[in-house]
């Protein structure tokens, strides 16, 4: 998977165009490596939308069957 594969989809998780992805640390991502945490195994970070608003999140494999996802908009 590239980034802009993973901007895909975490739009359509979303229900928003993500333009950007940053690291947890609010770095820009350059590459998928950046966004993994070993435990629990997942990705996550922080994204932008339109009008600069920005979410944390987290995408992590359940059960090694289901990718559940969750984010939340951080307040200005």
């Amino acid at each position: 998977m590239t980034l802009d594969e993973l901007k895909q989809d975490l739009s359509t998780r979303l229900g928003k165009k993500v333009l950007r992805i940053f690291t947890r640390d609010g770095e820009a991502c350059q590459e998928l490596s950046d966004l993994y945490i070993p435990s629990p195994a997942g990705f996550g970070g922080i994204l932008e939308v339109q009008d600069k608003i920005r979410y944390t999140w987290e995408l992590w494999l359940e059960a090694e069957q289901t990718w559940n996802f969750q984010a939340k908009q951080i307040e200005h």
